[in-house]
């Protein structure tokens, strides 16, 4: 007979480390977006890291843009104020696989240079900028 692979619930430990949590997850915001696929893609990209409130994340190469800013719901004391009824994406935001237990991505890109340089890393001189 197959082993059956049983989901993880969520542990007592689980819980305990959401309450030692400084609410990181609630203070950005993260989207998946779609790996440029041409120069008016990378373009588009660059711009948006003009922002200092911007990343670019890649996670199992998967793309991601992180915008931060706090949650309208979190208090000052970094709870959440609609715990109880908090939307599903918070509630599947679980330990260990937040931001919390460490580095969550795989590759963190912060400005303009860096995205081309990741396209074009013969050409990228991390030392000079410029847009």
């Amino acid at each position: 007979m197959p082993r059956i692979k049983r989901i993880r619930k969520k542990e007592e430990s689980d819980h305990k480390a959401c309450l030692k949590c400084p609410a990181i997850c609630c203070k950005s915001l993260a989207m998946t977006i779609h790996r440029p696929k041409n120069k008016k893609d990378l373009a588009d990209l660059k711009w948006q890291l003009q922002f200092d409130s911007v990343r670019i994340y890649i996670r199992d190469r998967k793309w991601y843009l992180l915008v931060d800013g706090k949650c309208s719901y979190l208090g000052a004391d970094d709870k959440c104020t609609c715990y109880e009824t908090r939307p599903k994406i918070c509630r599947m935001h679980n330990p260990p696989h937040c931001e919390f237990f460490g580095r969550y991505y795989d590759l963190m890109l912060t400005t303009p240079e860096e995205l081309e340089g990741y396209y074009y890393p013969k050409y990228y001189d991390p030392g000079k900028k410029g847009k």
